[in-house]
């Protein structure tokens, strides 16, 4: 006899006996040493973890909920499951749920992978709905997950399609910050609504198929819709699990206060445009979310927004602290101070970004040109021809309050400029300060036009204007590179 021959028929061996011993289920091993001679799991039996969790009585409330919220398909798919499975007493003294939040919990107690006992330690665990389980080592041989022990006597019960460990516990899932946030009461709804705010639903036309068109000739698509929200996904991601913040949550009564203080500012907030206000609120909020997670006691003495804001914790009243969500920490205010160093800022406008720049006649060319001189190492180029021609720009988030003008650009072209403001009541453009000459200012070299006191707090508008022809007429261009707005208050020389 071989070794490979005596090597296969003790491998039947120890299947016969393993498979004829009493208390062994020929599907669904209880014993981890079956790893040791099956490497392969699929393909030894063909239950489903479902079914090793039916056969066992004590996890019959368990099964029941699987088998009422739909899991009952996805748990006999033909692929990795780790279940944590909690005994039936851990279903008593439970609250009232909805059927959306039952299958929420129920899928909280499901991975999308295999794991055995011997691989536990600390890890963060994605599960099926998304949210993480915090898997973490409490002594020798002694592991808990989320809220729950893992009862180490009884876990890698494994069948072809998973594993199942035993818990104390139900995992009840916790809301992350953006879900806190939307489930507060309506005292918090300023900020639900600035948050709400920054959603849009548009039509994913690459993921949508095109059908046909319709009687004037349009396309017709079967339409997929993509639902972004600014706030969400370029400034703080408060709704995704995978990342850490910190909340400073006011109440609207906190927010209306705050306000009411800086309205020598921005004016009366009960007359402001939905824009408008939606970019005080912005200011408002900027300072609401760190990026760690952090309970009262760790919060330092500065420490910067998600929006880059500093925050001072001197400045910081609470209602109620270390209140925890599955991404973080919530920290309800009791009071608010928005910082004047939040809003009272300079306000650049770097001449050769095409957003919210308009040229008084399209015709002419209009480029963007390098110069390592530059700011941002290019200034803009207008090649227009003669008086009265302009590159006027919209300014958002100015303040009810008085700017200093300052503006530069290359020495090219010996035209004469002059600022402009559009006046807030009568419409039309008032100057800041007076003509100059590009060419004898020099090359690159701040011009301090002068200033201007705005009566609202908004949107405005700013313009460039060639205002004499001297010395060639026909031949005038604009060359700028910035044109800066900087509140008197933090003004200096």
């Amino acid at each position: 006899m071989t070794i490979s021959d005596a090597y296969r028929r003790s491998r039947i061996i120890v299947i016969l006996l393993a498979l004829t011993l009493p208390g062994i289920h020929p599907a669904c091993s209880l014993n981890d040493a079956w790893e040791g001679y099956y490497r392969d799991v699929p393909g030894r039996v063909d239950d489903h973890v479902l079914d090793l969790i039916g056969e066992n009585e004590n996890y019959s409330r368990f099964y029941d909920g699987l088998m009422e919220y739909g899991f009952d398909d996805l748990l006999s798919k033909n692929q990795y499951f780790t279940v944590f499975v909690p005994v039936n007493s851990a279903f008593e003294g439970l609250p009232e749920f909805t059927g959306e939040e039952w299958a929420k919990i129920f899928g909280f107690h499901i991975l999308y992978t295999k794991l055995f006992s011997h691989e536990f330690a600390d890890l963060n665990l994605l599960t099926t709905i998304g949210k993480y389980l915090n898997l973490r080592k409490t002594g020798e041989d002694e592991f808990s997950i989320f809220e729950s022990r893992i009862q180490m006597n009884s876990v890698d019960h494994f069948c072809q399609n998973g594993v199942i460990h035993e818990i104390d516990r139900l995992l009840l899932p916790k809301p992350n910050l953006y879900e806190y946030i939307m489930s507060l009461d309506p005292s918090y709804s300023i900020l639900q609504d600035f948050l709400s705010s920054m959603d849009e639903r548009f039509i994913d036309y690459e993921k949508s198929v095109r059908i046909g068109v319709d009687d004037n000739g349009n396309a017709v698509y079967d339409t997929v819709w993509r639902e972004e929200n600014y706030f969400l996904d370029q400034v703080a991601g408060l709704d995704d699990e995978a990342k850490a913040y910190t909340g400073l949550l006011p109440s609207n009564d906190d927010v209306m206060g705050a306000l009411e203080d800086l309205s020598g500012y921005f004016g009366d907030i009960g007359e402001l445009d939905e824009q408008t206000y939606g970019q005080l609120l912005f200011i408002t909020f900027s300072g609401s979310f760190l990026n760690q997670k952090l309970t009262a006691a760790e919060i330092p003495d500065t420490i910067a927004s998600v929006t880059g804001k500093t925050v001072e914790k001197s400045m910081l009243q609470f209602s109620d602290t270390d209140l925890e969500v599955s991404n973080g920490m919530v920290h309800l205010l009791d009071g608010m101070t928005i910082p004047k160093g939040y809003f009272v800022v300079p306000i650049t406008i770097e001449c050769d970004v095409k957003a919210n720049r308009t040229v008084s006649n399209t015709m002419y060319p209009i480029e963007q040109r390098s110069d390592t001189r530059a700011t941002n190492g290019s200034f803009v180029y207008y090649g227009c021809n003669f008086v009265g021609d302009y590159i006027e720009f919209t300014v958002d988030m100015v303040l009810k309050t008085t700017y200093w003008f300052i503006w530069t650009g290359p020495k090219q072209g010996p035209s004469h400029y002059q600022l402009f403001v559009k006046d807030e009541i009568s419409g039309e453009f008032v100057p800041v300060g007076g003509p100059v000459n590009n060419w004898t200012k020099g090359n690159f070299v701040p011009v301090v036009s002068g200033t201007h006191t705005f009566n609202e707090f908004g949107t405005k508008t700013v313009r460039m204007t060639v205002v004499d022809e001297l010395p060639l007429i026909g031949y005038n261009s604009i060359f700028l590179d910035y044109i800066k707005m900087v509140p008197d208050e933090i003004y200096s020389e």
